[in-house]
């Protein structure tokens, strides 16, 4: 079982980041991109972050 972590500086926030788990086998994840912010996904469970576009990370968690 493969998990990402998705983490970034809150949209609007200078200092609270924000992270989101999903797992890449079992989940529908969509990543979307604008000038000013990044939108992570969860499909599956409805939820998502929404990042400062320059902050987003991901990470395998495992």
């Amino acid at each position: 079982m493969k998990k990402l972590s998705y983490s970034g500086l809150k949209y609007g926030e200078s200092d609270m980041e924000i992270k989101l788990l999903v797992d890449i086998q079992n989940d529908w994840l969509e990543i979307t991109h604008t000038k000013e912010v990044s939108q992570v996904m969860n499909k599956t469970t409805g939820e998502y972050i929404v990042v400062n576009r320059n902050t987003l990370k991901f990470e395998v968690v495992s």
